[in-house]
This record gives C-alpha cells, structure tokens and sequence, in this order.
C-alpha cells in the first residue's frame, strides 16, 4: 500500500496582539466611515508588506489567507465579521471600532474611545497611512486583482495562511536580512 508525500512549507507565524489589532482598525477607521472588509484587509496587507520590506518587522503578524479574492488578515476578518466563537471578543472592541450593518454588508467605523494610538510605531502609522493612500478610490475588484500580483498570493495554496517570507520583495537589497529578522521576530514573540 502507498502513499503520497506532501512537501510542506514552513511559513513564518507571529504572536497576534489583539491591542495592536484593535488600535490599526481604530487608526483605519478614523480615516473613513464606513469601510468595507476588502477595503480593511487590502491596507492591512500592503501596510504589512510595506513595513516589512523597510524594517524587517510586521505591523500586526496576524495570519493572511490566500482567499479568492486577494489577501486576508485571518484575526482581523473574524473581528470584522464578529465571529465570536472562532476568536476571543476583545476588550473595549465597541469603543475603539463599531461593525456595522449597511443593506446587508458590513462596514467599518470609528468606535467612542479612538484606541490605543501609543501602541502603534510612529512607523507602523506611516505604513498604514500610506496603504490607505494607496487604495483609496481603487475599487474591491481593482485591489482584488492587484493582490494577485504579489507573490505571497501567488504562492499560497488557495485558502490557506501566506508565507510571510514571500512578502519580502526579491528586488529588496536587504532581503537575506529581513527574512532572518521576520524568523527572529517570530521565534521571539515581540514586535
């Protein structure tokens, strides 16, 4: 009887700060009512590929998913989409941020409380400033298909986490450095 082997990559996995999460949603949501979740998960993703091509680090190290339509920050979707029995509810969640309910689509707005900006670099912010920049007035399907060009989308199996490795640009002069910066970050726990 046989069987066939799997080869299986490693992919580099972070500890998720559910407070670092909730203040870069708070940061998005004070730039705009009434986000869509593509909109969210499109500036997440270029901001995490942006500040780890300059600094070696991610913003959030939550987990993205290859999905259909581009890049998914697993955590962050599940908050989004109030999934309380897939992940634990934040504290203040409702303040900081408000999911809400527009003809049947969910949006992201700003909460009461503003959250935690100190947790957020001074980099981290620009990272996420200059994502929004970038797909601000971009449509869902021209983000979506943006997102197809990255070679992190592209070489994860459908549906399933993204190497971290793979958002570090080949051009990148510094690559060799960062992609043992991302494994030592994650080995460690801290960013």
């Amino acid at each position: 009887m046989g069987f066939s082997a799997i080869a299986l990559t490693m992919t580099v996995k972070f500890n998720f700060s559910q407070e670092k999460a909730l203040a870069a949603l708070a940061f998005i949501a004070s730039t705009e009512e009434g986000l869509s979740p593509l909109f969210v998960a499109k500036v997440l993703f270029f901001a995490e590929k942006s500040h780890i091509n300059a600094y070696g680090r991610p913003i959030l190290g939550d987990t993205f998913i290859a999905m259909p339509r581009g890049p998914v920050p697993s955590t962050i979707k599940n908050y989004i989409d109030e999934r309380w029995d897939w992940v634990e509810r934040p504290d203040g969640f409702d303040a900081v941020v408000r999911i809400v309910n527009r003809a049947g689509l969910r949006r992201l707005e700003r909460g009461t409380d503003g959250g935690d900006m100190t947790l957020l670099s001074e980099t981290d912010k620009q990272a996420l400033r200059d994502a929004i920049t970038f797909c601000n007035g971009k449509s869902a399907n021209h983000l979506s298909d943006l997102t197809h060009f990255e070679r992190a989308w592209m070489n994860a199996p459908a549906n399933r986490p993204m190497d971290y490795e793979d958002f570090v640009d080949d051009d990148n002069p510094h690559r060799g450095e960062i992609i043992e910066s991302l494994r030592e970050y994650a080995a460690y726990g801290v960013l």
